[in-house]
C-alpha cells in the first residue's frame, strides 16, 4: 500500500468500457492479473483490512449483498427482504441453494480430522459470521459498519454477551436483524467482508487458524482461495460448482506482489497486469496508450491535530495555528473541505476559520494564558513527499506569530511515520485521508469518540451526534454542517486534493469497482 493511516483508495463507481475486436475471438474463461504491493496476511473475511484482503474476499464470497456497478447494493445471497416501517427491524429470506465450496485442501484437512461439515449456507453462517465480527477478541477493523445492530456497541465494548444482539435465525433460510438506530447505509454494511458468512462448524475445527492458509478457510462465491505462493501470489479459480446469482466469465484471477507501484504501472502497461491503482504522478508517467486510466481526485492531504497531547487539546491554540495559515502560500488549489470533491457534495455554503492574523494571535494569547506557558515548541511529522508543504506551514506560523512559537518539522521514512501514528505518539500529522466507502458520512466518521480510524482522537458529543445523524439521513446540507463544526473547531486543516489514477489495459474489459478499490469485482472480466 501507498498511502498510510486509513484504509485505501476510496473511489468513485467505475465500469471499464469494453472494447471493440475486429475478430470474434472467445474472450471467456481468460486469467486476469492484478499487481498488489503488500501480501494478505489472513483470508478470514470478519479482519480482512488490506486492499488485497478485502479484494479477495469479495470475490470469494457471496454476502447478503453485493454492490453493483452503480455502487447500488443488490440481492446476492437474498431472494428477497423486508425491512419494517420505523427502518429498525431487517428480514432476510435466503437462497436455499447455496453452498460452499469444498477445495482439495480442505478436503484433506477434514480427512485428517475425521469430520465432516454440512456444504449449505445457511441463516446460522451469517449470523455467526456477523456474530464473530461484533465481539471484542476478534477486533474487526470494520466493526464500525455493523455498530447499528442493537446492543452492538456494547458487546463490541464487552458490557454485554452476544445474547443480547439483535440478530436472530428464523429458520434455516430466514435471518432477522434489530437495529438500535435507523442506518440508511445498513445494506452497504452488508455487502462488505466484515458481513460475510462463517460456518460455525469449520470455524471451530480449524483451532485459531481460519483464514491462514487454503485449507482453512471455506467460501460461497464465484471463486475461490486456490494457491499461496511463496509469499509472492494468491491465486483464486473459478468456483465450478458455483449456483449464484453473480456466476464468473474468467478462468481466475492472480494477485503479485510488488515491491513499488510504480512496477505495477509498468506491467500494466506492457499487459503483464489487467489492472491497477496508483498515486504518485512518477507511476502514472509509466502508462502510455496501451492503457485507459481514469483519474480520481479521492484523497485529502491534511494536517492532524493529535487531541491526547494536552496541549493540542486547547481550542484557542487550534484556532491559532489554523487562522494564521495563508493556504494560498502552501499550495496553489488548496481544499476548503474536509471531503475531497470525489463525494460530490457542493460545499459552496461551508463555513470554516478563515486566514486572519489578529484572530490567529488573539487566539494564541489567549491559549498561552490558558497553558500557563510562555513558548511553545510544535512539532510537525511527514513523510519526505509532504516536507515542502510542512515548511510552508511553518513559516507561516513563524511569520504570523513570532518568537512564542518555534514550529519543528521531522521526516521520517514511511514504516516509522506509522508506528508513530499507530501510538500516538506525535503532535501534528500531514496525513493522506481516505476510507474505503463512498458514503460522506463513514468518511466524516473519522472523527467521532471510539472510531477506530480517529487519528485525531477528537472527542466531541456534538460531532458524534452530527455523524449519526448523517447516517440516517444524509443530505448535502448536514454534510456541509458536520464539515463547517469540524473546520470551525480546528480538528483538521484540510490543505490540498491527491488524485489515485485507476488504469486498465486496454484488451481487458468488465472489470469493475465500487465505491473503492477493495470492491473490485472479476466475475464480469473479459479480454
Amino acid at each position: 500500500m501507498i498511502k498510510r493511516i486509513i484504509a485505501l483508495f476510496c473511489a468513485i463507481v467505475l465500469l471499464v468500457t469494453c472494447f471493440a475486436s475486429c475478430k470474434k475471438e472467445d474472450t471467456t474463461n481468460k486469467f486476469f492479473a492484478y499487481g498488489i504491493t503488500e501480501m494478505p496476511k489472513h483470508f478470514d473475511p470478519q479482519i480482512a483490512e488490506s486492499v488485497s484482503e478485502k479484494m479477495i474476499a469479495v470475490n470469494t464470497f457471496d454476502g447478503l449483498f453485493k454492490l453493483d456497478e452503480n455502487n447500488n447494493p443488490v440481492k446476492c445471497a437474498v431472494k428477497d427482504y423486508k425491512i419494517s416501517s420505523d427502518g429498525l427491524v431487517y428480514t432476510f429470506y435466503l437462497r436455499d441453494d447455496m453452498q460452499y465450496f469444498i477445495s482439495d485442501d480442505v478436503t484433506d484437512f477434514l480427512e485428517e480430522k475425521s469430520a465432516s461439515i454440512n456444504k449449505n449456507v445457511t441463516a446460522k453462517d451469517f449470523a455467526f459470521g456477523i456474530i464473530r465480527a461484533l465481539l471484542p477478541e476478534t477486533d474487526a477493523p470494520d466493526f464500525e459498519l455493523l455498530s447499528a445492530i442493537k446492543n452492538a456497541e456494547k458487546v463490541h465494548s464487552g458490557e454485554m454477551s452476544a445474547n443480547n444482539l439483535g440478530i436472530k435465525v428464523i429458520n434455516d433460510y430466514t435471518l432477522e436483524i434489530t437495529l438500535n438506530r435507523k442506518d440508511n447505509n445498513f445494506l452497504y454494511a452488508l455487502t462488505q467482508p466484515v458481513s460475510f458468512p462463517c460456518n460455525q462448524q469449520f470455524f471451530e475445527l480449524t483451532a485459531g487458524r481460519y483464514g491462514l492458509e487454503e485449507e482453512y478457510i471455506i467460501s460461497n462465491g464465484g471463486f475461490y482461495l486456490s494457491s499461496i505462493s511463496d509469499d509472492k501470489n494468491v491465486v483464486i479459480n473459478k468456483n465450478t460448482e458455483y449456483k449464484g446469482a453473480f456466476m464468473p466469465i474468467p478462468s481466475g484471477v492472480g494477485f503479485y506482489l510488488n515491491a513499488t507501484t510504480l512496477d505495477i504501472a509498468k506491467k500494466v502497461d506492457d499487459g503483464t497486469y489487467d489492472v491497477g491503482f496508483f498515486v504518485d504522478d512518477k507511476d502514472k508517467d509509466e502508462l502510455g496508450r496501451s492503457v485507459v486510466k481514469t483519474e480520481l481526485k479521492n484523497i485529502a492531504c491534511s494536517l492532524i491535530f493529535n487531541m491526547k497531547d494536552e496541549t493540542l487539546q486547547n481550542n484557542n491554540l487550534r484556532t491559532g495555528l489554523v487562522s494564521c495559515v495563508d493556504i494560498s502560500l502552501v499550495t496553489e488549489n488548496p481544499l476548503k473541505s474536509v471531503l475531497p470533491s470525489y463525494y460530490g457534495v457542493d460545499n459552496s455554503k461551508i463555513e470554516g476559520l478563515s486566514y486572519n492574523i489578529d484572530t490567529a494571535r488573539n487566539s494564541m494569547l489567549k491559549a498561552f494564558e490558558e497553558l500557563k506557558i510562555k513558548t511553545l515548541d510544535i512539532e510537525i511529522i511527514c513523510t519526505s513527499e509532504y516536507e515542502k508543504t510542512a515548511k510552508a506551514l511553518v513559516n507561516n506560523w513563524q511569520k504570523n506569530i513570532g518568537v512564542e512559537l518555534n514550529g519543528i518539522v521531522t521526516v521520517l521514512e514511511e514504516t516509522d511515520f506509522n508506528k508513530r501514528i499507530a501510538s500516538d505518539d506525535f503532535q501534528l500529522a500531514i496525513c493522506s485521508l481516505t476510507i474505503d466507502s463512498n458514503n460522506p458520512a463513514d468518511y466524516l466518521s473519522m472523527f467521532t469518540t471510539d472510531n477506530e480510524m480517529n487519528i485525531s482522537n477528537y472527542s466531541s458529543d456534538e460531532c458524534n451526534r452530527l455523524v449519526n445523524d448523517l447516517k440516517v439521513s444524509c443530505t448535502n446540507e448536514k454534510i456541509v454542517y458536520c464539515q463547517s463544526y469540524l473546520l470551525k473547531n480546528a480538528v483538521v486543516l484540510p490543505l490540498y486534493e491527491e488524485t489515485t489514477t485507476y488504469a486498465v489495459h486496454k484488451d481487458a474489459s468488465g472489470i469493475y469497482f465500487s465505491g473503492d478499490s477493495c470492491n473490485m469485482y472479476f466475475y464480469k472480466a473479459q479480454k
